[in-house]
């Protein structure tokens, strides 16, 4: 077990702020007849903005107040930009300006049985509800695009989705990793298995927490928001041994209440870390 060192339980440098300020934006909830038939009348290579796509295109321009926001959404994440993540995000955007059109409805509008019916129950379901040049690489932008510009935090209608790397994407990820490291401080110095660098369920659990809450900031939890996901069942039932002890860290630091004391006859210290969870 890696020991704890004291300076882990301090918060890391540097305060985020949520990256989209919706002020700045035409937010209009229905689409204007010229924004349908622009997206409509568009090419898919344009509309995908291939390597060849026009620009220029006569489309773009009625758009553009739909397209904007939904680039800042994908230039506010952090993490390398390789070639194939570009390509996904562009053809996140690209499936969110269909699905306006298809809708009549921009993105601004929509709830969140809209935005899980767009990103399917699981991979499978994804693909169904997306065009067929939508890879698997695409949905992980589409939640931060949910997340970011339509507050969406329904992530338990996702299954089988990672929770830790849309944190790290929103959030960055050395300031998510540093959180992490603080809950694991606590934890470690009473023992809990939870607390060892190699248990993967502290980080999916912890993760959850923070996207749900809208922050990446141990101190902005709240007793409510821990009372809140066992009360709408927000996380599966087997990862309640962990949100109960991740409550306990974030009580010992000062944040928010104990939570009661657990009924399941299963001890946290068992907790060590399974994968299933994090796809």
């Amino acid at each position: 077990m890696t020991v704890p060192h004291a300076a882990d339980r301090l918060a890391p440098s540097g305060s985020w702020q949520w990256p989209i300020d919706t002020a700045r934006y035409d937010t209009t909830r229905l689409l204007r007849p010229t924004e349908q038939d622009s997206i409509i009348e568009l090419r898919v290579g344009d509309l995908r903005r291939l390597a060849r796509h026009d620009p220029d295109a006569r489309g773009w321009e009625p758009v553009r107040r739909l397209l904007r926001p939904l680039d800042d959404a994908a230039a506010a994440l952090e993490g390398p930009l390789t070639s194939h993540r570009r390509r996904a995000m562009l053809d996140a955007t690209a499936v969110v300006l269909l699905r306006c059109a298809e809708t009549g409805r921009s993105y601004w509008a929509w709830n969140d049985e809209e935005w899980a019916g767009l990103l399917g129950q699981d991979q499978q379901g994804f693909r169904k509800a997306a065009p067929g040049w939508a890879d698997d690489a695409v949905r992980p932008y589409l939640a931060a695009h949910a997340f970011l510009l339509g507050g969406f935090t329904a992530f338990y209608r996702l299954g089988s989705f990672s929770r830790l790397t849309l944190a790290w994407r929103v959030f960055g990820r050395e300031r998510v990793d540093g959180e992490i490291r603080r809950i694991r401080s606590v934890l470690a110095g009473w023992g809990y298995r939870l607390g060892r660098d190699g248990d993967q369920m502290l980080p999916m659990v912890a993760c959850q927490m923070l996207l749900l809450n809208r922050s990446p900031h141990l101190e902005d939890l709240s007793t409510g928001l821990f009372e809140r996901a066992r009360r709408e069942q927000l996380l599966p039932a087997a990862r309640g041994n962990t949100l109960h002890a991740m409550q306990r860290a974030v009580a010992e630091l000062g944040f928010c209440d104990p939570p009661r004391r657990l009924a399941s006859r299963h001890s946290p210290k068992a907790e060590g870390g399974s994968p299933a969870w994090a796809e």
